[in-house]
């Protein structure tokens, strides 16, 4: 079978520093991973960057599961990996921890405070503290202002936070003070089940656009081609005994992807699951895959415009 080929600039990549989480909420399977809570080994995330910027691509975000700033050597790794962004639960974002974010070159750090309810929080953070994550989070601004790092604070939209808005956001957090501080505006997605919720909606078919647009580097080292196989069912490759050219020229990867084109998907269960509600209409998945393959700020308008599961 002959290698895929495929579109380079089209490809996100994500490097799981670490598989261990302070917090187990409800729209993560990490309560229930099925691989073991492991950080990468520091050997591994070496030939990670080599592999990674030795290919041309560029490095999205450094986690998959896991809290990355749990790992002890993440200053390390931005400085390895300057052009990716770091996302955080934002509890253990202490004075230090910031101190040591704000000596690297990391240009955009997102806390994921998701609700300024503190009854609704934690139906969203399993285990969180709200008022602790208020107090590290505003703290940080204080701490960062003025720097060149650009923060986000992001906001979920679902049905448990439909009263709350970014104004809301701004005020809780006195954001005129800081310039280099905003708020998003995400959608919960699903990433283990695949049912309607008071977190998400269905899948309804591709929600990356097509097989190969993410290519993930798990803590142990194993690669799969998209960032909503947690669980690591349709692996092609392992870095610690390969690398990312030979995967992706493999016959599994090639297998994998002719697979995914001629909607056989009875060996690639997490695909499966994502076309399981009539995902398999042609023209729906060609309208996911324009809006997937749009910069992601034409792409989050146009999902609010769309996504209308919270009205």
């Amino acid at each position: 079978m002959k290698p895929v080929k495929i579109n380079r600039r089209r490809i996100k990549v994500g490097l799981e520093l670490t598989s261990k989480c302070n917090l187990r909420c409800g729209m993560c399977p990490l309560p229930v991973l099925r691989r073991p809570y492991e950080d990468m080994e520091w050997w591994l995330v070496e030939k990670a960057e080599r592999e990674i910027h030795g290919m041309g691509l560029e490095l999205k975000w450094l986690h998959e599961m896991g809290e990355p700033l749990l790992y002890s050597r993440i200053d390390d790794a931005i400085r390895l990996f300057p052009e990716a962004s770091v996302s955080t639960n934002g509890l253990v974002l202490t004075e230090e921890i910031g101190k040591r974010l704000l000596a690297t070159p990391l240009k955009r750090l997102r806390i994921c405070i998701d609700s300024i309810n503190p009854e609704v929080y934690p139906q969203l953070r399993t285990g969180g503290d709200f008022n602790k994550l208020a107090e590290l989070t505003k703290a940080f601004l204080e701490q960062a202002k003025g720097h060149p790092l650009k923060i986000e604070l992001q906001k979920m939209r679902s049905r448990l936070t439909t009263d709350e808005t970014v104004a809301d956001f701004k005020r809780f957090f006195e954001l005129k003070k800081y310039e280099n501080a905003r708020i998003i505006e995400k959608t919960c997605e699903a990433l283990d089940v695949n049912e309607e919720t008071d977190l998400h909606g269905k899948f309804y078919g591709c929600m990356q656009g097509g097989f190969f647009t993410w290519l993930v580097v798990f803590a142990d080292g194993r690669v799969t081609h998209c960032c909503y196989d947690a669980h690591g069912d349709q692996i092609f490759g392992d870095l610690k005994t390969q690398s990312l050219e030979e995967m992706i020229s493999s016959e599994r990867f090639a297998k994998m992807h002719e697979a995914f084109a001629k909607n056989d998907l009875s060996e690639l269960p997490r695909c499966a699951e994502c076309f399981k509600h009539g995902g398999k209409d042609p023209a729906f998945n060609s309208i996911l895959s324009t809006v997937q393959n749009l910069p992601d700020g034409a792409k989050d308008l146009v999902r609010k415009v769309i996504d209308l599961r919270y009205k």
